[in-house]
């Protein structure tokens, strides 16, 4: 039997939202920013805090940038495993800068950050950014799929904009196993992006 958690993903752009109160709201996981390229997040620690007290199990992402806009990935892992420090947690990377990525640069940021002891979670993207940029290439490699699939974007509370809609098909030849569905989630008094994670029980 399927069954699903609701889930929100943080940046300094969520500054000032309280974890607990999404908790209190229904959210059951977040997934924190590390950094955007070399850009270390001011706000991932303050989350990190928030999220302990929320009692809310958490994950981390990378924004990976292309190295031609100017920063290494051993420089941007680099910069991600520091905003991190001790609080080690699985990490997403973020595939979709318009500069585009090729597989060599996923590649060796999964080893790097698995290198600094940092689990690589799998890969957040677009279904339309990694069959135009990647060619389709298979996913499996770098673990599980995080797809982003908004359709027409709604505001409300994050159940509410599930109501009939389809999970997203197959990325790289593997399916989704989380879903970003939205950007306009209702949480905590703020609009902000909406993840829904499939669970298979037995």
């Amino acid at each position: 039997m399927s069954q699903f958690q609701i889930g929100i993903d943080v940046s300094e752009h969520q500054d000032g939202l309280s974890l607990v109160q999404a908790a209190a709201e229904g959210i059951e996981y977040v997934i924190i920013r590390t950094t955007d390229g070399t850009y270390q997040d001011r706000t991932f620690s303050s989350h990190f805090e928030d999220a302990q007290r929320a009692g809310l199990p958490v994950e981390a992402y990378h924004y990976l940038r292309n190295p031609s806009e100017g920063t290494t990935i051993a420089e941007q892992v680099a910069a991600a495993c520091a905003v991190m420090g001790d609080n080690i947690v699985p990490m997403w990377l973020d595939c979709e800068t318009p500069a585009g990525l090729r597989l060599e640069h996923v590649r060796e940021a999964r080893d790097l950050f698995y290198a600094a002891g940092i689990p690589v979670a799998g890969i957040y993207t677009y279904p339309r950014y990694w069959r135009w940029r990647m060619l389709g290439a298979a996913t499996a490699e770098f673990g599980a799929v995080w797809a982003a699939d908004y359709g027409a974007d709604r505001a409300g509370p994050p159940r509410e904009l599930l109501d009939g809609r389809q999970w997203p098909g197959e990325i790289g030849k593997q399916a989704p196993v989380m879903w970003q569905y939205g950007s306009r989630g209702l949480v905590a008094g703020y609009e902000i992006d909406v993840n829904v994670r499939r669970l298979i029980s037995t």
